[in-house]
């Protein structure tokens, strides 16, 4: 097979064997990293072991690249079946690395690390993925501190949380941030998604893109809606991403309630983000709380003018009235705000070209795999070096 460019490969030259685990199997930020990182490292000689805990789009995108997942069911809040098959499978492969995203995943592969004294890398998507809810949260903590080699965040803000937060070892935490293809986004203009919603071609798109889940704040996102469309009829809200039935049940009362049925549109989940954004007039993002965003990434890169709120990781991707607008989280006036500060033409030009070349330059995806080849190389090199000394 031909060896992408894309990622040069280590100077040590010989193949190494990384087992990659993550927590969830449908479509969400965290998922997509996981499937980008395993495509792009793979080309730099980092041969990959998959364990999935079902199948879903994830297993779908990790066989569509030609690789087999391994899956292995981990029901409950600890299932020693699981991390002994884990290590059985580290050793039966001869995995050299360890690489987890997302806490249980990040659990268990720390814990399968300090038995076979392998090297492990956690990755933390975002404060959601450590809720202070969390079952035994100090004690699982404790075991990704002791197993862990170094422990990602993918955002300052989220690296500063768990400092202040847990007894996660503070040398071990390293920031890289999320990275998107820029090649993918703001080549074409489709025109069908007006027609598919049947809306006049005049209608103005706002859209939004993640799963339907409570750290998203589409709640407010309607709050917003309910304030704005009875002056501006014709700004349509179009929502993208799956749909948790209990709380999408909830936002669909809420909006019949406030009689705006005929605004706002949930599309589920959808293959053709790229398409979407290339066809919406703004892109907004009414999260809650927010490890990085890489919707919002997306958006700038598609030339699409963003909304955001100061959620977490945003504050690090958008700059206030340069690159897009920075609103307060849980506030739907100030959503209301953004977008009416985004009907001015002439600010909204000047902050779409700021914004793509802001994204390019510091989110792209050949970025993130640079940044997780250096590490990878880091905490292989101790173990590396091991092996090339022979008993006399």
């Amino acid at each position: 097979m031909e060896k992408s460019s894309e990622v040069q490969r280590a100077e040590e030259p010989p193949s190494m064997n990384v087992l990659h685990l993550i927590d969830t199997t449908g479509p969400g930020g965290a998922e997509t990293v996981f499937v980008e990182l395993i495509s792009g490292l793979h080309s730099a000689g980092y041969q990959p072991t998959i364990v999935l805990r079902g199948e879903g789009w994830v297993s779908e995108r990790i066989r569509s690249l030609g690789f087999e997942p391994v899956i292995i069911d981990s029901k409950g809040s600890f299932n020693i079946r699981y991390l002994l098959e884990l290590v059985k499978l580290i050793r039966q492969r001869d995995i050299s690395l360890i690489h987890a995203h997302l806490l249980g995943s990040n659990v268990y592969g720390a814990a399968a690390a300090l038995i076979t004294q392998k090297p492990m890398i956690a990755t933390f998507h975002g404060n959601v993925d450590v809720a202070a809810a969390e079952r035994f949260l100090k004690t699982k903590f404790k075991i990704v501190g002791a197993g862990a080699s170094a422990i990602v965040c993918v955002s300052g803000q989220l690296q500063d949380s768990l400092n202040a937060r847990s007894a996660l070892p503070k040398h071990k935490l390293r920031l890289i941030y999320n990275g998107v293809d820029p090649c993918r986004f703001g080549i074409s203009r489709a025109s069908s998604l007006r027609e598919e919603l049947g809306l006049p071609p005049a209608a103005k798109i706002i859209l939004s893109i993640g799963n339907i889940r409570p750290a998203k704040g589409y709640h407010r996102l309607v709050e917003a809606a309910a304030k704005l469309v009875p002056q501006r009829r014709d700004h349509h809200f179009v929502i993208v991403g799956h749909q948790r039935a209990e709380l999408y049940g909830q936002l669909v009362s809420q909006i019949n309630a406030a009689g705006l049925a005929g605004n706002i549109h949930f599309l589920g989940f959808r293959e053709d983000v790229e398409s979407l954004l290339g066809q919406a007039d703004f892109f907004l993002l009414p999260s809650i709380s927010e490890g990085f965003s890489i919707s919002t990434v997306e958006a700038m890169m598609s030339g699409v003018p963003v909304i955001a709120t100061r959620s977490g990781g945003p504050e690090e991707i958008v700059k206030d009235n340069e690159t897009g607008i920075l609103v307060q989280a849980d506030s739907s006036q100030g959503i209301v705000d953004g977008i009416e500060r985004l009907e001015s033409q002439q600010f909204t030009q000047r902050l779409v070209q700021s914004a793509k070349r802001h994204a390019v330059a510091n989110f792209s995806r050949q970025a993130m795999l640079e940044a997780y080849q250096t590490l990878y190389q880091e905490m292989l090199r101790p173990w590396m070096h091991s092996d090339e000394v022979q008993t006399p």
